[in-house]
């Protein structure tokens, strides 16, 4: 993966991006609420065999965090810097440890549909239960990216083997 530039997305983010400096692929910024989340964007293959970057949004203290404009517009100038310096498809996997992950799923879906540029990517949801868990997951990508018929493929085929 190509690192993300901290100077274009701080031009377009409210809250302030910084990067992890023992991670180079982890960024993190606090709000105004005092919430501080780490966005990080690993290689994971296990749910698109060819390969995709799992967008993980973490909440470190697990602090309690109002709907925030600002996070949607820092999170989406962290997003659209990924697909600007990378080609490639990112998957969405909301966290299952506290029952709000079907609220998670349709809040990010939601902000994702109303992003201004939404047209220039696909993406595809996808939920069902694992281990009676249920689990909500997307795939994104630029449309144009020449693997896009492969990983919808792949992510189709592993979603339908792994929920119950």
């Amino acid at each position: 993966m190509n690192t993300l530039r901290l100077e274009i997305i701080n031009l377009h983010a409210p809250y302030t991006v910084k990067q992890r400096e023992d991670k180079p692929q982890h960024y993190y910024f606090r709000t105004d609420y005092g919430v501080e989340y780490d966005i990080s964007l690993e290689e994971e293959f296990s749910l698109v065999p060819s390969g995709a970057y799992a967008l993980d949004i973490t909440n470190r203290e697990h602090k309690r965090s109002p709907l925030d404009p600002k996070f949607r517009m820092t999170l989406i100038a962290i997003v659209e810097e990924f697909f600007e310096r990378n080609n490639d498809v990112m998957l969405y996997v909301t966290e299952t440890g506290d029952e709000k992950q079907s609220f998670r799923d349709r809040l990010f879906v939601r902000w994702f549909n109303t992003y201004e540029h939404h047209d220039k990517y696909y993406i595809q949801t996808a939920e069902g239960k694992m281990e009676g868990q249920m689990n909500f997951m997307a795939i994104i990508s630029r449309k144009d990216n020449p693997r896009l018929p492969e990983v919808i493929k792949e992510f189709e085929d592993t979603i339908s083997f792994i929920f119950d």
